[in-house]
């Protein structure tokens, strides 16, 4: 039996999703149980949740697996910060202190946070216990993992996959293909903001973001 627990947080909409041997176990957003609307934190209730769906415990798992690459964000972050300087400063104040804190070490986090889902409420005693954790923690490109939440649960075997979305890593829009169980991003367009921004759209709103499959 392979367990894959996947996480998205500290963005908006944290959520949680088990998949059990390649089968959608449970999923749920953070939300849904702290009642905070579109809950960035670590969605801890939400992890608790699928595991117990499982009948699972944390050590049980495979693999974890995280949205997005921090460190490549942060570099696109850094890159752009320069590039606009001085114009960006405030919004630079703003955003490192959460990065030094947390999201430059995210591995740690993570293992942290999944420590407390079970059961190791003490800070201290969490950290200890998730240094112990024998599954793989892997860092997924934001794109395929919009790519892979379209085609994975689709009824296709192969498809054409178009993401378009705020800002990932570095990319905002995207096309690949998804066969059997392998997807290959063949292009990117990067870094849309200065568009977003132009259209009046917010990058965190519905309205500026569209996922598709469609068969070839």
């Amino acid at each position: 039996m392979v367990s894959i627990l996947g996480i998205s947080a500290f963005y908006h909409d944290s959520a949680a999703c088990l998949l059990v041997n390649g089968e959608i176990v449970a999923a749920a957003q953070e939300e849904r149980f702290t009642r905070v609307k579109h809950d960035h934190n670590f969605p801890l209730h939400a992890a608790r949740y699928c595991l117990s769906e499982a009948n699972l415990d944390v050590n049980d798992l495979d693999y974890v697996g995280f949205y997005d690459k921090p460190l490549l964000k942060f570099d696109r972050l850094l890159e752009t910060y320069l590039d606009y300087a001085p114009s960006g400063f405030k919004s630079f104040l703003c955003s490192m202190p959460l990065w030094m804190k947390e999201k430059l070490w995210m591995p740690d986090v993570i293992k942290t946070e999944l420590a407390k889902a079970n059961g190791k409420e003490n800070g201290r005693a969490a950290k200890k216990a998730g240094k112990k954790f024998a599954w793989k923690l892997l860092f997924g490109d934001h794109h395929e993992s919009h790519a892979a939440s379209a085609f994975y649960p689709s009824p296709f075997e192969e498809a054409a996959i178009l993401t378009i979305d705020g800002v990932g890593e570095w990319a905002t829009s995207s096309i690949g293909i998804g066969k059997g169980n392998e997807i290959t991003l063949l292009k990117e367009l990067r870094f849309l903001t200065a568009w977003v921004s132009s259209t009046a759209l917010s990058l965190t709103t519905p309205d500026s973001k569209l996922i598709a499959a469609n068969t070839k």
